[in-house]
């Protein structure tokens, strides 16, 4: 419950509100009955609601993401050794046993 509930380093939102589009409910000792919100807000409002959060998390998770990559990259190619073969050297191929009928 407690990583569902814990925004991500990279996203700025918790697995739980990027998949219910509200925040987690935890419990706690003085008060352990469920939280029902208000029932003065009609269903389609609350779906409008819920697309609009929701449609906004998931561009600033996608921007997030690409920023994460984009550093990932510059992080990796730092440290990456550029490779060059000539025609006749000896190289390794790497081929996994074919699944059955492929």
């Amino acid at each position: 419950m407690a990583y569902r509930a814990t925004p991500n380093v990279t996203t700025g939102y918790s697995p739980f509100f990027l998949l219910h589009g509200r925040e987690m409910t935890l419990p706690s000792n003085e008060e352990l009955s469920a939280k029902i919100g208000s029932k003065d807000q009609n269903i389609k409002q609350r779906m409008d609601n819920l697309k609009t959060s929701l449609k906004q998390a998931y561009k600033a998770v996608n921007k997030a993401s690409r920023k994460s990559r984009r550093s990932n990259k510059r992080y990796y190619d730092r440290r990456a050794k550029p490779r060059s073969f000539a025609n006749g050297d000896y190289v390794y191929l790497h081929n996994p046993a074919r699944k059955p009928g492929l």
